[in-house]
């Protein structure tokens, strides 16, 4: 059975209503969970994350295909530490996001953090060494580990695309308190990352582009 097979299976056990809410975006779901296999890859996708705090998804890659052009089209550790701010600021990058850049990059340099080493650990101790460098928060770390790392049971309920959709599908008031939300996916455990997608492509559906709540302020 599939990853996904067996995520749609228990959340067809455990909450029914979930699985019929979103009975419509099941096919849309992938197989597998997107994994970056080398260190190039895992430290691209950190960098998006980063990029996307605060701004939408189209601004997001327009930012970033920029910044990456500024890095001579390769992003990697080398590269972004080589950028001066101003660069990376006509790119569209804030003060605050240039600093989180300039640290994970030096971090890695540094071999402080290797990112691959991170896919043999728990999520709790990933998520741990991750939120040690400045400007990478909750959020930033679980969307690394669902679409960097490929892990199964993440859920971030400081995104608030994600608690928009609870919020729509379990009629709760607005602005659901963390533990309602934390209550609700302790149930799709350990498929948490399926169960965000759906909620996702719900809000997608409706033509509404999720807002992220952040680690950091913007500078």
């Amino acid at each position: 059975m599939t990853r996904r097979a067996a995520a749609l299976k228990h959340f067809k056990r455990v909450d029914p209503h979930f699985h019929r809410a979103t009975l419509s975006h099941h096919s849309s779901l992938p197989v597998r969970l997107p994994e970056k296999r080398t260190r190039t890859a895992l430290f691209e996708a950190i960098v998006s994350i980063v990029i996307s705090q605060q701004i939408g998804t189209t601004v997001a890659d327009t930012i970033f295909a920029r910044a990456k052009k500024a890095c001579g089209g390769r992003v990697s550790p080398e590269s972004i530490l080589k950028m001066s701010p101003a660069v990376l600021r006509a790119a569209g990058l804030s003060g605050a996001k240039i600093k989180t850049l300039k640290a994970i990059a030096l971090t890695v340099k540094r071999g402080k953090l290797n990112l691959l080493s991170l896919k043999k650990i728990s999520e709790t101790n990933a998520a741990e060494e991750l939120m040690q460098i400045w400007g990478l928060g909750p959020w930033s770390v679980e969307m690394f580990l669902m679409f960097a790392l490929g892990r199964g049971d993440v859920f971030s309920p400081g995104d608030l695309g994600l608690v928009r959709a609870m919020e729509a599908i379990y009629g709760l008031p607005k602005n659901a308190s963390r533990t309602s939300l934390l209550a609700i996916a302790g149930k799709w455990s350990p498929h948490r990352t399926y169960a965000s997608l759906l909620l996702w492509a719900t809000r997608d559906s409706k033509g509404q582009n999720f807002t992220l709540v952040t680690d950091m302020k913007a500078g």
